[in-house]
């Protein structure tokens, strides 16, 4: 063969190997670049997918934490309220244990006269005649007084004239005698010493210095204060809705 022949040839695969590795290399490269460019991008969509998720994360959690914050508010309303409710009840009640065994259930029969609906009859055992029992609401306010008359467990509840029994007056104690109601239904406390200071809601309880209730139980609260000359007297809003109930309880010191 000639030997021009076979130098051609052998330059040409030297030129065609050296063309082939070149293009082999650039496709490395240019496979590696975009390995890299796909792994870079890759990355970058990753954070930004995990920074996307962690923000609504952050945002579900503040939603659960702000619900979360409202219910425990909500809740701790509720419990304020019972709470209150419940101290509020056992100041009204003001019934321990020393005073449990005094109370006694009873029930109302009828008025006494038809006319006139401020006396009850009870049924219960005859009371004894040289006694005045204390009569208490179910929701433990004051609603009166029981003595037997002609026989006869009678109630005279706040809204007569002589149901009267002592009471202490808000925070300064001033005492007062009970004399029934005014024609607007508001209890009459009377005989309040002058120079002891009144104010308006002041809350009234029994005194217990009659020996015919205990002391503590809730009366009502000051809706208006007449001062006179020697005494004052005050008009209560009464917590007792005495002219609706059918029983009561009986307070009987002596036992």
């Amino acid at each position: 063969m000639n030997k021009k022949l076979i130098l051609f040839f052998l330059i040409i695969s030297l030129v065609l190997g050296y063309y082939f590795n070149i293009e082999r290399d650039i496709k490395n490269k240019l496979n590696q670049l975009n390995n890299s460019i796909s792994s870079s991008f890759l990355t970058y969509v990753i954070e930004i997918e995990s920074v996307i998720y962690k923000y609504f994360d952050q945002l579900k959690y503040i939603d659960k934490l702000e619900k979360t914050n409202v219910e425990n508010n909500s809740y701790k309303i509720l419990y304020t309220i019972k709470d209150k409710e419940n101290q509020e009840l056992k100041q009204l009640l003001n019934i321990n244990y020393k005073y449990e065994h005094k109370f006694e259930k009873i029930k109302v029969l009828s008025y006494l006269k038809l006319n006139d609906t401020s006396k009850v009859v009870i049924d219960y055992k005859l009371l004894d005649k040289n006694k005045i029992y204390a009569l208490v609401t179910y929701d433990g306010f004051s609603a009166g007084i029981v003595l037997n008359k002609d026989d006869q467990n009678i109630a005279y509840l706040n809204n007569n004239e002589r149901c009267n029994y002592t009471v202490f007056i808000g925070d300064n104690y001033a005492p007062g005698i009970t004399s029934g109601v005014n024609s607007d239904g508001l209890l009459v406390i009377k005989h309040i010493p002058l120079w002891k200071e009144i104010n308006l809601n002041d809350i009234i309880i029994t005194s217990g210095m009659d020996k015919i209730f205990p002391y503590g139980i809730k009366v009502g609260t000051v809706k208006k204060i007449n001062k006179g000359e020697t005494t004052q007297e005050v008009l209560c809003e009464p917590y007792g809705k005495v002219l609706s109930q059918r029983y009561f309880y009986l307070y009987d010191t002596d036992k």
